[in-house]
């Protein structure tokens, strides 16, 4: 194999597992050994290796000592954490872009928004699951209210976050809970919100709508906590 090929068999792996573990395919705490990773991607170990290394660094991923790799765990402490730290940058970065964001930036929330309210949320086979492509549109919108911010660096520590609190998202299994809000009109607010700049209120949405998804998936995995208490 050449050196193109392998980097391209690489990038491949890469996007399989990342997209395995966002979708909740690979279940969190799960270990990744390579026999079993290099029969589910058809790839060496070379390849599935730095795949590994990438989503270490995105912190989708983690790595210990003789023990190799697993897929993040839950962690209510690590949520809060991740929550804090996602509130006080993604307010920043949606706070620059409704300073800065130029009419791209605009155009960017509108198709991104219009393709959210269009895309289906849930997958009809199973009405408790997400599917895959409202969890990429929805992510593409979040996306798109930061991008105007002019700072790539803190966007995309920002983004990484997100794919994190992804993996508590899809496993939270938390739709019927979800659904007392109303997170279409919270999409709908943040759009209109940022195409009025109005800075104040829409930083103070944003933050609400992350701490709102928090506090579902805190009581789901207190939930968790107490069935395996009785199992």
């Amino acid at each position: 194999m050449t050196k193109s090929e392998h980097g391209t068999r690489a990038e491949a792996v890469y996007q399989e597992l990342r997209g395995d573990i966002l979708a909740g395919r690979l279940r969190p705490g799960e270990r990744l050994k390579f026999p079993d990773l290099g029969a589910r991607y058809n790839a060496g170990v070379g390849a599935i290796r730095e795949a590994l290394a990438r989503l270490v660094e995105q912190d989708l991923v983690r790595s210990q000592p003789h023990l190799g790799f697993h897929v993040v765990p839950l962690s209510a402490d690590d949520l809060r954490a991740l929550t804090e730290a996602r509130i006080e940058l993604e307010g920043l970065l949606f706070r620059r872009s409704m300073q800065l964001g130029d009419m791209a930036w605009e155009t960017g929330i509108v198709s991104s928004h219009y393709a959210l309210e269009r895309t289906p949320q849930h997958d009809p086979s199973d009405p408790d699951l997400v599917t895959d492509a409202w969890t990429k549109v929805h992510g593409e919108f979040h996306h798109a209210l930061l991008a105007g911010s002019g700072n790539t660096k803190i966007l995309n520590i920002a983004l990484l976050m997100r794919d994190t609190a992804a993996v508590y998202q899809t496993w939270s299994q938390q739709q019927r809970l979800m659904s007392r809000r109303t997170v279409v009109a919270e999409h709908r607010n943040l759009m209109e919100l940022a195409l009025a700049r109005n800075i104040e209120a829409g930083v103070a949405a944003l933050s609400e709508h992350i701490s709102r998804t928090t506090e579902v998936l805190l009581a789901h995995l207190d939930l968790m906590s107490h069935e395996d208490a009785e199992a």
